[in-house]
């Protein structure tokens, strides 16, 4: 059985904070969904907007749900996959660069997508 790699907790750390901020999207976006209306979040909304300036509140609704559960699924999904490689053996069949490469580097397009989509929103909605 593989032990941890606690000499990497800089990585150990960014996998806590991505589990931590897909699990906070994925509640946002409920109950965002739930009372359809737009509520201080530091999340969902692209910086420096705020909601009450929102030119069309349904639309933003609409465009930025889909995006943010993506988001949030695939940030559990790349933390799972991470937490699960370091911890078991379960993924001993893939080679170590390849395992630790994947779970390493999956977080950084993942962010960049979610900045690429809420300044789209921010020109789209405000």
């Amino acid at each position: 059985m593989n032990q941890p790699d606690l000499s990497n907790l800089l990585v150990l750390a960014l996998a806590g904070m991505l589990a931590w901020l897909s699990v906070n999207i994925l509640l946002s976006v409920y109950k965002l969904n739930k009372s359809y209306e737009l509520s201080p979040n530091r999340f969902i909304y692209p910086a420096n907007c705020k909601p009450e300036l929102c030119q069309d509140v349904a639309g933003f609704i609409g465009f930025i749900t889909p995006r943010l559960v993506i988001f949030g699924v695939l940030g559990l999904l790349v933390t799972g996959f991470y937490l699960v490689n370091e911890l078991t053996a379960v993924f001993s069949f893939l080679p170590a660069w390849f395992a630790k490469g994947l779970s390493y580097f999956l977080f950084v397009p993942l962010f960049i997508w979610y900045v690429i989509f809420i300044n789209k929103a921010a020109k789209k909605f405000w």
